[in-house]
Formats: C-alpha cells, sequence, structure tokens
C-alpha cells in the first residue's frame, strides 16, 4: 500500500471535554460519576454527542471488483478525530473496487469523503476527510474503548438505519465469543478469525458502521450487520481498529501478517474429548486456566505454506512461546512476523508437537488492480473485469490462489456460460498465475480466432470446465484500473493490444445435410437457413438480451442479404456472427431494422463464400396470403443436422393483441399473427413452408412488457412477402424509407362493421370478392393521425387501398414507394375516398453513441415519436450504469436541453460534453504520482439537464459528473462492415 504521510495537526476547539479522540484515554468514568442525574440524561448526552458525530456514508461502487458489486449503498460512520478529519466505518461500506463515497453531517452538510484505509479481512476501514470542508457542522470524536464490552453492558447503536437521517437501537450484550458464520458456498466478502459481540438491538441495513455507544458515550464496538429472521446485531470487537488507528496515525501501514488459514475457536469441553492434556498445557501457560477454549485450523488456502506444515484440526496453543488463547493473541504474533517464519506449539493426534510456518504479508495477497476489457462506461454491464485471486476469495471456496477471478461478465463470456466468480486458470492451454500473466495473454490473443478458456467456478472449484468464447472485438478497450495507496483513489491506464489483422481467408465451403426424399421439395429452404449469433456492445433502450441467438435465411446470396427477426438481432450496436451448416462461420452486420415489421435485414460479404455451399430462400411471391385452412409444413432447425419438418394447417389468423404502446421497447403496429393447430416449440424459430417448399412465413419470437413492466416473449407466424420490397431497395442499395398510416387497426367482423354503419350491399360485394374472409379492419387507436378530414379517424372501417379490397393489414401496415396512397373507408354510415398524409419512418442505423457521467446516450431519430409523446428532436438516454452520477435517472428518456442548452442531435451533445470544463488532467497527473490528497477535488461539474420521460413528462435533473471514473467517451461507426466501431475519447 506503500507509506502514508502523517497528516498535520491543526488545534480545534472541543465543545465538550471528551479528551483524545483515540482510545487509551485515561481512566475510564465510573457510572457512579454521574449520580447527580437520571439515565435519561445520561443517554439523552450520548445522543447528543451522536448527532454531531455520526454520519451518513453514500457509497458509489463504480464496477465489479473482486467480491464487491457495482451499485450504490448507503450506511453510517462515525468520526473518531475530528481534528485530522478521520471517520471509522465497515470495510464492506467502503469497499474495496473503485468508488466514490459521501459523508453527511449534521444539519443535512454534505461533502466527499477520501477511502484512506481498509482491512484486508476484517470488517472496518478509516475515511478521511478536510475539516476545512465543513461550513456549518462541528463533529465531536467518539472515543473508542474497547475494554468497556463486557457481557450485560447496557449499549445503544445510533445509525442511519434503513437510510433515515438518525436511529436509536438500543440492547443488551449477551455474548463476547459469538463466532462468524463463515460458509464456504458463497462468493461475497465476509470476515473469518474474529469473534463478535451480540445484542437483541435489530438493527437492519443501512446500520452497518454504526457505533456500539454506552452510557458514557464511549464506542465500545463497531456494528457489522445482524443474523437473519432475528433481532440479533452483530457487533465487532475495536481491539484491532484501536491499534490500526494508531499506527495509521503516525504515518505508518498497519502490519498484517497470516497464515492463509482459517480457524475456530473450540470450547474446553470439546477439547477434553479429543484428548487435549489441558492441565500440561495450564502449567506451562498459566493464562489457560481463565480461558473458555483454544483455536483450531479449520482450512488453509489450497497450495500455501501452511498446508504443507499444519492440517486440519490442528489445536495451537502458543506462537512464538507466547500463548494463544484467541484469534486476537494469535495475529499479534502474525503481524510482528510479516515475512519471516513463526514457531507454533500445536496438538495433534494426541501428540504435543512444533512446527515452523512462514508468515504471509498480507497485503500482498489481497488485490489492488483489475483489468477492463470492453466497450462500455463502468456499470452498464457491458465490460468484463478481471482480477487476482484474493485471500478471502481462495479461503472461501477453497481454491488456490493461482489464475484470475471473473469480476463481472459480459455476454461474450456468459454465452459461454462462465459468470462472475469464476476463476481462470488456463487460456488456450497456457497456465494463469496472476492478473499480469492474463493480461499478457489475452492482449496477444487477436480477433481473429475463438479463445479457450480452462476455469472454476467458486460452488465447485475441484472440477476444472473448458469453454469457447468469441474472438474479443477490435474496438473493445484493455484498461488497467489500479488502486492509488496515498489517495485510495483509481488510476486507469490504457494497454495496447496484439490484435492480429484480419487475413484475407479464402473463400469457405459448407456442405449442408440432404433431406431424405419425401422431404426434397424442402432442401432449398433448408440449405439457406443460417444460424446467427448476436452480442451487444452496449445496453441501449431496444435491447432486452444483449446476448441472442438464432436463426434467419439467405434472401440474397449475390447481393449478401439474410432475413431474422428482432429477437435474433434486437439492434444496430453488436457483432454478429453467421454459422452456414454448422461448418462455417461468417461475419455480419445490420444492413436495416424495420420499425413496422418483425424483420431486421443483415449484410455479408458474399465473396467470403463459394456460391454453392447457400442457396436462397424460394419466397412466395404470388401476392396471395396464406389463410386459415391452409396446409403448411414447420421446418425446425437442428443447428445444422437433420431439421424437424412437421405438416400441419393454419388455425387462426388474426392481429397480434397489443397492451398499451411501451415506448420502452420497439412497437409492433398492425402485425397480422399466423397460428397453427400444431404449433412448435415456444422458444423454436421455425420457417413456414407450403408443401411445394416455398417459403411463406417465419415463426418469430417478440417480446412485449406486460403490465408488471416483466417482458414476456410471445410467437407467431408472420408473412414474408412483406420482405420483399424491402430486399429488392437493399440489392440495389436504395435507401429504405416506409411511410406509415400511424394508426392501429382492429380486425372487426362484417356484422359488427354493419353497426358501425357499413351497408349491406357493400358486405355481400366484399364477401364475393374475399370469398376467404368475412373481416375488415377498423382504426382502433389513431395517437399521431391527421386533424383534417384527409386523415383516418378513430372508428374508420377501411374497405379497399388503391382501388383493392382489404384482406390483410399488411397492404395498410406500410407503404415503401413514394405514391400517394388512397383509401375507401366509412366513416358513420357514409362512405368517403381519402388521401391521408403517411407519416414518414426513418430506421436509421445507429453511428456513434456517446457514455458520458454513467450514461448509454443514443441518436433519437423519431421512432415512434408520437406514440411516446416525445418531440422529433433531442438524443435518448438508452441506460444508466449502476452506482453512477446518472444511477438516478432511468432510460429511456429523452434529452432536449444541457445547461439550458438545445441538445437537437448528437453533435449538439458532443459540443456541450467539450465546453463542460473540468481540472481532469492536471488531477490524474497528480493521481499517477501519488500526490492526491484529502483537500483535492475530484474532477467534474455539477450540469442540469432537461428531459422528456417516456410518459411524455417534462422534468429536470442536476448530475455531478465524474471525470475520473466515467469520462466522457463514444463509439462510432467509421465503416460499414462488422469491424467498423472505434473507441474514442471524447
Amino acid at each position: 500500500m506503500g507509506h502514508l504521510i502523517t497528516p498535520s495537526q491543526s488545534p480545534r476547539p472541543e465543545r465538550f471535554d471528551r479528551g483524545s479522540a483515540l482510545s487509551s484515554p485515561g481512566p475510564i468514568s465510573s457510572a457512579s460519576s454521574f449520580s447527580s442525574t437520571t439515565r435519561r440524561d445520561k443517554w439523552a448526552q450520548v445522543f447528543e454527542l451522536a448527532l454531531r458525530s455520526v454520519v451518513h456514508i453514500t457509497t458509489n461502487v463504480h464496477v465489479n471488483f473482486d467480491t464487491h458489486m457495482a451499485g450504490q449503498s448507503t450506511a453510517t460512520g462515525f468520526v473518531v478525530d475530528a481534528d485530522l478529519g478521520i471517520i471509522l466505518t465497515n470495510r464492506h461500506v467502503m469497499t474495496c473496487a473503485p468508488a466514490t463515497h459521501f459523508a453527511r453531517f449534521e444539519n443535512a452538510e454534505s461533502i466527499r469523503v477520501m477511502p484512506w484505509y481498509y482491512d484486508p479481512v476484517f470488517d472496518f476501514a478509516f475515511f478521511r476527510y478536510n475539516p476545512a470542508d465543513l461550513k456549518t457542522a462541528v463533529p465531536e470524536a467518539i472515543r473508542l474503548v474497547p475494554e468497556k464490552a463486557t457481557e450485560g453492558l447496557e449499549i445503544r447503536v445510533i445509525s442511519c438505519d434503513s437510510g433515515e437521517p438518525i436511529s436509536v437501537s438500543s440492547g443488551t450484550i449477551a455474548d463476547t465469543k459469538r463466532r462468524p458464520a463463515c460458509a464456504h458456498c458463497c462468493f461475497d466478502y465476509h470476515e473469518f478469525n474474529t469473534f463478535y459481540c451480540v445484542a437483541a438491538a435489530g438493527t437492519r441495513g443501512g446500520s452497518s458502521g454504526a457505533p456500539v455507544l454506552d452510557i458514557e458515550g464511549d464506542a465500545v464496538a463497531l456494528n457489522v450487520g445482524g443474523i437473519d429472521k432475528t433481532q440479533q446485531s452483530l457487533f465487532r470487537p475495536l481491539h484491532r481498529v484501536v491499534k490500526s488507528l494508531e499506527k495509521l496515525r503516525q504515518g505508518v501501514i498497519p502490519a498484517r501478517g497470516t497464515l492463509q488459514t482459517m480457524f475456530q475457536f473450540v470450547s474446553n469441553e470439546h477439547l477434553a474429548k479429543m484428548g487435549l492434556p489441558l492441565a500440561d498445557i495450564q502449567l506451562l501457560y498459566p493464562q489457560f486456566v481463565a480461558t473458555k477454549g483454544m483455536i483450531k485450523v479449520d482450512c488453509m488456502v489450497p497450495g500455501s505454506p501452511a498446508n504443507r506444515h499444519l492440517c486440519v484440526g490442528d489445536i495451537i496453543f502458543a506462537a512464538n512461546s507466547s500463548p494463544v488463547t484467541d484469534f486476537e493473541s494469535l495475529l499479534d504474533v502474525l503481524d510482528c512476523a510479516v515475512g519471516r517464519s513463526v514457531s507454533l506449539s500445536l496438538f495433534r493426534d494426541k501428540m504435543l508437537m512444533t512446527v515452523s510456518v512462514p508468515v504471509t504479508d498480507l497485503y500482498s495477497i489481497t488485490p489492488s488492480k483489475l483489468l477492463r476489457i470492453g466497450a462500455g462506461c463502468p456499470g452498464i454491464n457491458a465490460s468484463l473485469i478481471f482480477c487476482d485471486v484474493s485471500y478471502v476469495t481462495a479461503i472461501t471456496i477453497q481454491a488456490p490462489r493461482a489464475g484470475v477471478t471473473v469480476c463481472s461478465t459480459n455476454t461474450l463470456f456468459s454465452s459461454a456460460g462462465i459468470s462472475r466468480g469464476s476463476i481462470i486458470t488456463r487460456i488456450n492451454g497456457k497456465p494463469i498465475g496472476d492478473l499480469d500473466g492474463f493480461i499478457e495473454t489475452i492482449t496477444g490473443l487477436g480477433s481473429s480466432t475463438g479463445i479457450m478458456i480452462e476455469y472454476v467456478v467458486w460452488n465447485a472449484p475441484n472440477s476444472p470446465k473448458i469453454a469457447v468464447v468469441p474472438p474479443i472485438p477490435d474496438f473493445y478497450t484493455f484498461e488497467l484500473m489500479q488502486q492509488r495507496a496515498q489517495s485510495g483513489y483509481w488510476s486507469t491506464i490504457s494497454i495496447d493490444s496484439k490484435s492480429s489483422a484480419k487475413s484475407t481467408s479464402p473463400q469457405l465451403c459448407a456442405i449442408p445435410v440432404t433431406l431424405r426424399p419425401s422431404h426434397s421439395q424442402f432442401q432449398q429452404m433448408h440449405t439457406s437457413i443460417v444460424h446467427i449469433t448476436y452480442h451487444s456492445m452496449a445496453s441501449v433502450g431496444s435491447v432486452v438480451s444483449c446476448f441472442c441467438k438464432g436463426y434467419g435465411y439467405i434472401a440474397s446470396k449475390k447481393h449478401g442479404i439474410i432475413v431474422c427477426d428482432r429477437s435474433t438481432v434486437p439492434s444496430h450496436t453488436g457483432s454478429i456472427s453467421v454459422t452456414i451448416a454448422n461448418t462455417v462461420v461468417i461475419d455480419a452486420w445490420v444492413e436495416y431494422i424495420d420499425p413496422l415489421s418483425c424483420y431486421v435485414y443483415l449484410r455479408y460479404n458474399p465473396s467470403k463464400i463459394t456460391e454453392d455451399a447457400i442457396e436462397e430462400a424460394p419466397v412466395y411471391q404470388a401476392g396471395s396470403l396464406l389463410q386459415v385452412g391452409d396446409d403448411i409444413a414447420f421446418i425446425t432447425p437442428a443447428n445444422g443436422d437433420m431439421p424437424i419438418i412437421s405438416q400441419t394447417q393454419i388455425e387462426v389468423r388474426t392481429l397480434l393483441p397489443l397492451h398499451d404502446l411501451d415506448p420502452n421497447h420497439e412497437q409492433l403496429l398492425n402485425i397480422e399473427a399466423l397460428l397453427p393447430k400444431e404449433r412448435p416449440n415456444h422458444i423454436s424459430q421455425s420457417f413456414i413452408c407450403d408443401m411445394q417448399g416455398n417459403l411463406r412465413a417465419m415463426w418469430v419470437v417478440h417480446a412485449k412488457t406486460g403490465a408488471d413492466r416483466e417482458h414476456e416473449r410471445i410467437v407467431f407466424g408472420v408473412d414474408v412477402q412483406q420482405t420483399v420490397p424491402v430486399i429488392e431497395r437493399l440489392k440495389t442499395k436504395q435507401p429504405v424509407r416506409p411511410r406509415s398510416l400511424n394508426v392501429e387497426f382492429a380486425k372487426l367482423s362484417l356484422v359488427d362493421a354493419c353497426v358501425y354503419g357499413l351497408s349491406n350491399q357493400r358486405a355481400a360485394e366484399f364477401s364475393r370478392a374475399v370469398p376467404y374472409s368475412r373481416s375488415v379492419y377498423v382504426v382502433r387507436r389513431a395517437p399521431g393521425a391527421d386533424s383534417s378530414d384527409h386523415g383516418l379517424q378513430v372508428n374508420d372501417v377501411v374497405l379497399k387501398a388503391n382501388g383493392r379490397w382489404v384482406d390483410g393489414v399488411s397492404h395498410l401496415a406500410a407503404f415503401y414507394d413514394e405514391s400517394p396512397v388512397e383509401l375507401l373507408v366509412c366513416r358513420g354510415g357514409k362512405e368517403i375516398t381519402l388521401t391521408p398524409s403517411l407519416f414518414r419512418v426513418y430506421s436509421e442505423r445507429t453511428k456513434k453513441m456517446v457514455h458520458w457521467a454513467g450514461m448509454c446516450i443514443e441518436p433519437f431519430n423519431g421512432m415512434n415519436h408520437k406514440q411516446r409523446k416525445w418531440p422529433s428532436e433531442g438524443v435518448c438516454i438508452g441506460n444508466t450504469g449502476d452506482g453512477s452520477p446518472a444511477s438516478h435517472i432511468y432510460g429511456p428518456q429523452l434529452i432536449t436541453h444541457i445547461n439550458e442548452r438545445p441538445i437537437k442531435n448528437m453533435g449538439d451533445l458532443v459540443v456541450a460534453i467539450e465546453n463542460i470544463k473540468t481540472e481532469k488532467e492536471p488531477f490524474l497527473d497528480r493521481l499517477l504520482s501519488d500526490q492526491v490528497g484529502i483537500s483535492d477535488v475530484l474532477p467534474g461539474a455539477l450540469v442540469k439537464l432537461k428531459m422528456i420521460s417516456k410518459t411524455g413528462v417534462v422534468h429536470d435533473a442536476i448530475i455531478e459528473t465524474d471525470d475520473l471514473y466515467y469520462p466522457p467517451s463514444c463509439l462510432e461507426l467509421v465503416d460499414n462492415d462488422a469491424s467498423g466501431w472505434v473507441w474514442k475519447s471524447l
């Protein structure tokens, strides 16, 4: 951790004579000294002191690190030195991850505090603040007196319980030797090799780090947590806290030695059953006469030095000839023997013996740096994060301290089954010793091939697994973040990856499976089916899943066009790989996402594949749509093997039922769904063909949002004829700009249509012209309708479009040419001819995403803006990072102004960000040279955002940017192929 500079002391007037801010305060006053006052008055004085000394701590963790996760939390701390500005709290409150912290003093005065020191194992930590930063608050130091924590002591816990400004819990210490629960089945931080005090104080979340006070106002313990489903609260003794604080005030890092061993405290009764000669030991060490037990070896880190000298079950009663009566007495000896060996006297197999065990520096096996690989700002789950295997992790899950811990995953790893808490031990067969070795290996792999990873999971450390993950994309950045010992902040350094240039590989040939003779008419369709894998680059507003996979079909092998649905490729911003016949993998990219249908159109380089390797799908283009009763065949792919082909009939043809419009997800208006009698698996994607082998529809998956805001997946068939005009435009590279009536239709029977005013004569004409249907279409909702007589209105029954009877809603859903549309409608019993204004719907490819202050901001192209009640200009917040300055803002929201400056597009956003001046560069230079202290202010600025919520409500928000952990940057498309994304700093 380096050397701490001794803080300069300045005189500060004390409002009450409380003695020094540390223990060893001199004689402790007895309760009889308060005989002239009542107990209520005494506790009132304690409460008055606590109001000035206890602080509310807000922690914003920016990235996952070791066992800590990104997010925001609130807890408690208290001042133990008002002159130097030192606050005591829990380690799990500060966390060891990159984070920023704020302390709220009395009168709601809030300042930023600096992480100063946390113990590598035990649950206590110290913050520093500059006393001069306080304008109104005058905190008083609370004394630390660990000797007063005795059974039967009446206490008060003064905290910010459950986020309240102040809360008081009372209780009586019932036990001072309570052992912590150390389960070996979770990947989470916990402390061990210590005792707890316990009392039925009933503290809850937010009270962590609170002082446990006696009637004299002294802190006798530190609140750390509670026991589930009980009123029991657990308090940490302060002996080690006091020793550490004494060293820190001297400018010295407290020495911390370890045997990499977890111990248990065993009672004398149990020791007697084991045959321990307790009487003989008491003669050698009289201190054991008054003790209730001894220390036993519970487990060790596999491969550690202690693993070669100690055995599980060893009873340790002396270290370097000093009696070991409890955890603290053993730890004191180890702290004085760092880098040397300690002589342990122990009892093993009914024999007394002495062994010499090396003592490891605990700081050397505590991670202080991480590697972040990704293309997103912290907290948005778009990055891979790795660190060294910590001592706490290794001993908890009983794994060797070799390899790297996966702190956070994105879709590259999670899709292969590698989750948070996994430990990577090999890459492409090469052993990984630590983070430095991992960095050297991972940065030299390049981006042309996949990566074979050997790893173990935290709940099965002795069962190695192997996974193959996709190659790391070229636009991913490699950043090394390291904690600076002087300030506790983290610096970030970019690492150059040795990505290999893409080679011009020869044409690839795939040989598809040959179908049985009875299914030969489906061979062309089967050969056109490809498997698609999508990995999102960053979380954006319309993306439900960051990793998607599914099937599509080749629409044009000459022009390299593939058609799939939105559940397979939900966004422009992602890397896409296409597998042909389960043998050949090529890259692809999004060419067009149809905003008015379920379909997405991909492009690939056709020169990469031989012409005989694939076939175009035989799309039916005769004009008529599938109707109820038509015979069809389902072709369900099976990962390149023999597909499943089943025959059935169309049972239902109906409009897709939609609830109220939800602007948090892409809208599907006027989609007519096909439902067969016998349906395939509800999650499988299939292709619907007629009995001649022609493709007629695609069985798609769509995620809609219900009333509980949860995404529900529904499946149905959709006609593919609507893809034909789009494909023709893409072949000639013409822009696709569909127009819409911007209304929602509902299906109406002819009987009900007569109630709407349709004449019997017109109903008879429709029945003769459309013999397979007895339904027409009525306007159900018109959120963006033309208010003039030329526009559609609610309850209008549409009969003809451009002189053709409307027998399907696809005739009304989208118009891809520029010619006007003439509609024959029935309105209020009268037939009128309309030429409505069409709403131009754009679906331009996203070419830039900005990450700023924890927000992922993307262009807004006006899609469904009338349903969203948004204007047509602005930029959209897709997502915000956990623990970021913008974590209180939930997407999607439209930013219209920044600091009163109008924001119409991404260019305006970049200019506005560049105009916000911060002292970023000078601060980073001082940080790297370890010259940052408590008086330094993190680079950032207060920014006012004017936004519009998804329900159309205009509101303001104030954020404080953080250029240390959230520097502004952007992901920009510089080339239209699969590798055209580049990460840039702003």
